[in-house]
């Protein structure tokens, strides 16, 4: 199973009393609201005459902003429909839970958890979108395959969210210039041509780098690790992070998959030989990931494939003129699963005080240019389409990805929304990316396997195989640490064995059964895979 993005769960209850009345229900409307009359009948889109103003959720604790003011992101929203957002950031993962719990929503949540989309698709928490959009937004079109993947959260067969990312296997497979998101490695280029920039298309080629790294910059540190994504390394050993096979090619947890534990191995082996540091096993944050860029001193990364070496540079060059960052081209045993089931979503709640204009609002975020305006900027100030129908940057949003400011000032707000499809958000990230790295995403587009179902198969929360399969969750990410750290191959093959039995205790035969089954059946009845 995927690692997830580790989010620290402190709960601070000062924090939560301010955040539940910033979010604040509102006295207008409750779970019983009646719709009205669509005030604008003539407009499926939001009045930038009627200003409005929205409390939203954001359950992302990660999210690199607090507020939604003073960006281009936020000036051309209210400029194109009247619309502020105040956002209120999650503190810890538990606190959209309490707000549920609690009936005190504010007017749209967006959240990616998959027990809190279960919890919020319920007709007495939000609104099922089928509903708003039939009395004011009629031209809204939803596919019947999104529709009945959204609505598989409800008990009651309706959907109550639109998800960002979503797009089917052969609208993406007929698109072009799609940039992927995968666990990627990352690299000082500079380094590397100094070094001869030696093969680098096996395990064996990648462990002589890391030597060679050693011995002739003995002040730098040949690999950190971000602890929330190492699958660039999976590559290694020919690991498919995202969808983990036992040897019959059934999708299984993660630790029953033989190439799994020789990933470990070769973590395990990177850190005996003192290409990783021991205090990188304890790194809770990006930015104790990143702590020796700006310096330095970081050779290689483990991040995201999303343009991240760009800002990598950014921090490099001005102690390090000339350093430079890049991706690093896949390997002969590179192996991803790109699920596109859809990630975050936003909810409409029965306390929004507005959910015509809502509704209207989503549809219009929705729509193509406006969809790329929210991660992009304004068209033909900061994007525009060349002859070919391809996205391009303009001076203005160059400049800002060139100085690596672009959470500063494009914040990119569509994901919030729902409003980035796989392929719109695809375009965007090739149209930043360098040359270099569009070559990168090519070859990744070509290999990946992509799966409509793999992100679905997860049992549902509050089930007794969820609680196994978060349990033996848990046991993998704890173990992690243990494991790859271990003095000798004894002591690994110890740990890793004690961590199979430990989990077949409590239920790995048959959490198996049903991840294999259950994604199976869904490939079956929705028609993809």
């Amino acid at each position: 199973m995927r690692k997830m993005k580790k989010l620290v769960s402190v709960l601070c209850i000062g924090l939560l009393v301010i955040s539940c009345t910033a979010c604040g229900k509102s006295t207008n409307t409750g779970s019983d609201a009646v719709l009205k009359e669509a005030k604008d009948s003539e407009s499926q889109f939001p009045n930038p005459e009627n200003k409005v103003t929205f409390d939203m959720f954001v359950d992302c604790t990660w999210l690199p902003y607090d507020t939604m003011e003073d960006g281009i992101i936020e000036q051309l929203i209210e400029e194109e429909t009247g619309i502020k957002i105040n956002i209120v950031k999650a503190t810890d993962s538990e606190q959209l839970n309490l707000l549920i719990a609690s009936d005190d929503l504010p007017d749209l949540v967006m959240t990616s958890s998959s027990s809190k989309l279960n919890k919020l698709s319920s007709d007495d928490r939000c609104w099922p979108l089928q509903e708003l959009i039939d009395k004011y937004t009629p031209d809204f079109q939803v596919p019947e395959i999104e529709q009945k993947l959204n609505a598989l959260s409800s008990e009651d067969g309706k959907y109550y969210m639109l998800k960002n990312e979503f797009n089917t296997i052969e609208e993406i497979q007929n698109a072009k210039n799609i940039g992927p998101n995968f666990g990627q490695l990352i690299m000082r280029e500079d380094i590397y041509k100094e070094l001869g920039s030696p093969a680098l298309q096996t395990k064996d080629d990648f462990f002589a780098l890391m030597q060679m790294v050693k011995d002739k910059y003995p002040d730098m540190v040949p690999l950190t690790i971000n602890m929330r994504q190492y699958g660039g390394l999976a590559q290694l050993v020919g690991y498919d992070p995202v969808k983990p096979v036992d040897e019959n090619g059934n999708y299984v947890c993660d630790i029953s998959d033989p190439k799994y534990r020789e990933l470990c191995k070769v973590i395990n082996e990177l850190y005996r030989k003192g290409y990783v540091t021991e205090e990188n096993f304890t790194f809770t944050s990006d930015e104790q990931t990143f702590q020796n860029i700006g310096t330095g001193k970081a050779f290689m990364i483990t991040h995201f494939a999303g343009n991240d070496e760009q800002n990598f540079t950014a921090r490099v060059k001005e102690e390090v003129p000339g350093a430079k960052y890049v991706q690093v081209p896949l390997m002969k045993d590179w192996r991803y699963t790109m699920p596109v089931s859809g990630w975050s979503a936003m909810f409409i709640t029965k306390n929004c005080k507005d959910p015509e204009t809502a509704i209207k609002f989503l549809n219009w975020a929705k729509q193509k240019d406006n969809s790329i305006a929210l991660s992009t900027g304004y068209k033909e100030i900061d994007w525009d389409y060349d002859e070919m129908g391809n996205i391009i940057l303009l001076e203005r949003r160059q400049k800002s990805v060139d100085a690596g400011t672009k959470d500063a000032d494009y914040k990119g707000d569509g994901f919030i929304f729902s409003a980035d499809n796989y392929i719109t958000i695809s375009n965007g990230f090739y149209a930043v990316a360098t040359p270099e790295t569009r070559k990168i995403y090519d070859d990744a587009v070509k290999r990946a396997n992509w799966s409509n179902a793999l992100d679905l198969a997860y049992p549902k929360s509050g089930t007794d195989i969820r609680i196994k399969f978060d349990d033996i969750s848990t046991l993998s990410s704890e173990s992690f640490t243990k494991i790859c750290t271990s003095k000798s191959d004894e002591e690994f093959n110890a740990l890793y064995d004690d961590m199979v039995k430990e989990a077949e205790k409590i239920g790995l035969k048959e959490v198996n059964e049903y991840l294999t089954t259950n994604y199976n059946k869904l490939c079956e009845d929705l028609g993809v895979k």
